[in-house]
């Protein structure tokens, strides 16, 4: 979500009283990362939002980097002031870094690059041309690590290792660090100064008091569902690509409809640390014959007309 459209749904959801005593709002670091460069109009929306940011350990070749980052983006965008350079813009620096370093490796062996056998299904992605020696490029990458602008660049199995965390929570007129978190020692009060990668744990579980939606000190209980209530209708897309995400299939043994995935195993996981019941169904966006029965925007749009309470897939949310 950019933080344009975020700024305009909670100034909806303050808007329609959601704001209010007994809700909670948290945020994933895309959100957050730009809370800092927010307006406080803005942040007046967002008051008692719990958020996670990714903690950039501060160098100086991080300052000296960003300096020299937002003046060229002013001389390119001179309409465009106060804009930073975001963790995932220094990401992209480090990766691109990585990349260059692998290349070295690999030594001054030739890219030339070959045009691969078209299947008989060929896509548009069958015109590129692929080097030999990608694999041999693919290992050094894999083995490079340095520590690079946005922290430590290592990977594991292909993967960027997790980053360090900042819980931060929106009071008052800016943003306040609760907490810390890394994989290795879980949430902590402070990091300690000398290493980054190393935390304090003498105040572990002491944590800076969070101010919830409504001004509520305590931790609110969520939305208490009475046994009788009825259960959640919830739309998944029915594909027949990218079906890692979200699988629909007739189980013909049990008459009955499997849905399967990472939307959906993400989906399900979130209820489960949910303290409390949240029934449920999964309803397949599909026509009588079992093929799909529309658009992406035509299953979000069902919660709109209240068809679906919910949809559930590798969805994409934009302003409009």
């Amino acid at each position: 979500m950019t933080p344009e459209l975020s700024s305009s749904l909670f100034a909806k959801a303050k808007e329609i009283g959601m704001m209010s005593q007994g809700y909670v709002w948290i945020l994933t670091n895309g959100v957050v990362n730009h809370l800092w460069s927010m307006r406080s109009v803005v942040l007046n929306s967002m008051q008692g939002v719990l958020g996670v940011e990714t903690e950039v350990p501060i160098t100086m070749e991080l300052t000296n980097f960003r300096m020299k980052w937002k003046r060229q983006f002013q001389q390119d965008n001179p309409a465009i002031i106060d804009f930073d350079c975001d963790v995932f813009g220094l990401r992209a620096y480090d990766a691109a870094f990585a990349l260059a370093l692998a290349v070295e490796q690999v030594g001054n062996a030739s890219f030339d690059f070959q045009k691969r056998n078209p299947s008989f299904n060929s896509t548009d992605l069958d015109t590129f041309k692929a080097s030999q020696y990608g694999p041999k490029l693919v290992r050094a990458l894999s083995n490079t690590t340095f520590k690079g602008l946005a922290g430590e660049f290592s990977l594991k199995d292909g993967q960027l290792q997790p980053s360090t965390f900042k819980i931060v929570n929106v009071n008052g007129n800016g943003v306040s660090s609760v907490a810390f978190w890394t994989p290795e020692t879980g949430m902590v009060k402070t990091l300690n100064s000398t290493n980054i990668s190393i935390l304090s744990t003498s105040e572990k579980f002491d944590l800076i008091p969070i101010i919830w939606p409504g001004g509520l000190l305590s931790v609110p209980k969520g939305w208490e569902i009475p046994t009788n209530g009825k259960r959640l209708k919830i739309g998944v897309p029915v594909k027949v690509a990218f079906t890692e995400f979200v699988k629909v299939a007739k189980n013909l043994s049990t008459n009955t409809t499997d849905v399967t995935g990472f939307s959906i195993d993400v989906f399900k996981a979130a209820l489960e640390v949910l303290p409390y019941d949240l029934p449920f169904d999964f309803i397949p966006f599909a026509k009588p014959d079992g093929t799909s029965a529309g658009t992406y925007n035509d299953l979000v749009y069902q919660v709109y007309l209240e068809e679906f309470d919910a949809v559930v897939g590798d969805i994409n949310y934009y302003s409009k």
